[in-house]
């Protein structure tokens, strides 16, 4: 696997040996069982331990980790991990741009870097410049020090996008940082906004190669975060938004082209479970023709047509089984269109296809996304072919992104609503923007 990593490239280059301890991977979700995380936390350890001498650690990480029964799993990890090694090895990570890393967490770090692109279009050049710097400060006898800023903004992803202002001149800064006298980088991290956790908030960080230079990191890093928050009534979606029922009658506007819709309340990338039919309903109280809902999670409706087969009809009662609160199962009936081989169809990508009235419905076996045309391949569709393709995210990942000739956003009810003062928030920090929206802040405070 790691042959073709770019991080890994970097060590190699540097004629340095690596020690591997666990990768793990999950979809986004909610919060992540005690005991998982501490089989997973605990196997990390012991191979630390085992590892002998250490110059560096590189940990390429998410940033948004919440588990059952920890204030901050993160914090409690990267802890035990410097408690063992001591304070003279030097600790990298990189990150997502979503991730809210506490000041506890950032006590134990020496060097961090996060995603500058939000669609992410910059995941193996980030863990890359994580490796780099680490394999710099270790060469150069570097001691770094981190210094940042919290911003008391909660915003999701599809109001804080990179590729348009006004974040894009903001973030497009972040090189020139990096260039400057004594600092090695600097990180914008946008946050995840739907954790009900006091550590939910934009922030900034500025890394400095010794604390020679941490002024001139704070300063650089108060500067970003002045800016952004002087910009934060701007912070606002980039595509044309409403209620499905409202975005369904504006995509006749554009006849002749595919409209892509996003069922942002039930975006399973921020962690929803993908199971609320109230987007596949609209279409067909509309009477939409050609359109495909991609895709609904629910095994038990794929395990029927499964055992119905291709080119059968199908009674099912569809979704609203995990996601009680926002949405109801769908009585619905379709004709069975394709269905994964066996091969994959109990695993996370196992999925099938109905027709009904004109809409298609992916049905699937556990929370995914569709992200890129090869999703809609696999299970014989090409995304456009169709009017209008729903798709269960916020803003679109970048390969359809680039390939949309028209993206709306429905404003769906959901576990990620993207209106954040319509949350029950009850443990972020107090006062936040937007929830208080005549709140003043200085960030050189």
């Amino acid at each position: 696997m790691l042959k073709d990593q770019a991080w890994a490239e970097v060590f190699k280059k540097a004629n340095i040996e690596l020690i591997p301890t666990l990768h793990a991977y999950a979809w986004p979700g909610g919060v992540v069982e005690r005991t998982a995380f501490e089989h997973f936390m605990n196997e990390i350890l012991d191979s630390i331990k085992k590892a002998g001498h250490l110059d560096g650690i590189y940990m390429d990480m998410h940033g948004a980790l919440h588990v059952q029964g920890y204030d901050d799993a993160q914090a409690t990890l990267i802890k035990k991990i410097r408690e063992i090694v001591g304070k003279d090895v030097l600790i990298a990570g990189s990150f997502d741009l979503h991730g809210n890393p506490s000041s506890e967490f950032v006590k134990n770090i020496d060097l961090l870097t996060a995603f500058r692109t939000a669609p992410h279009r910059d995941g193996a050049e980030t863990k890359a410049r994580a490796a780099q710097m680490l394999v710099d400060a270790l060469q150069n006898g570097w001691k770094p020090c981190i210094e940042y800023v919290v911003i008391p903004i909660l915003v999701p992803g599809e109001k804080s996008i990179t590729e348009v202002e006004p974040l894009h001149s903001i973030y497009q800064q972040i090189p020139d940082v990096a260039k400057k006298e004594g600092l090695l980088d600097a990180s914008i991290f946008a946050g995840y906004c739907w954790a009900d956790l006091p550590r939910s908030a934009m922030r900034v960080f500025v890394v400095a190669k010794d604390k020679k230079y941490s002024a001139a990191a704070k300063k650089e890093a108060t500067r970003l975060a002045q800016q952004i928050w002087d910009c934060r009534g701007k912070l606002e979606l980039d595509v044309p938004s409403g209620s499905i029922d409202e975005m369904i009658t504006k995509s006749k506007e554009y006849k002749g082209k595919t409209v892509f819709i996003s069922d942002s309340g039930d975006n399973t990338t921020a962690g929803a479970p993908g199971d609320n039919t109230q987007v596949l309903k609209a279409l067909l109280n509309h009477k939409v023709k050609n359109a495909v809902v991609a895709g609904i999670v629910d095994p038990d409706a794929l395990g029927k047509c499964r055992i119905a087969g291709v080119g059968k009809t199908v009674f099912l009662t569809l979704g609203g089984k995990v996601d009680t609160v926002f949405g109801n199962p769908l009585e619905i009936s379709g004709k069975v269109l394709f269905i994964s081989p066996d091969s994959i169809l109990n695993t996370q990508r196992g999925a099938a296809v109905i027709e009904t009235e004109g809409v298609k419905t992916v049905i699937i076996n556990s929370r995914r996304s569709f992200v890129e045309p090869n999703d809609f391949n696999e299970v014989g569709l090409k995304p456009l072919d169709f009017n209008i393709v729903v798709v269960k995210l916020g803003y679109l990942y970048p390969k359809l992104r680039d390939i949309a000739p028209v993206h709306l956003m429905a404003l769906t009810s959901g576990f990620c609503n993207l209106d954040m003062c319509a949350l029950p928030f009850k443990h972020v920090h107090r006062p936040s923007y937007p929830l208080d929206k005549d709140m003043t802040w200085n960030p050189g405070l």
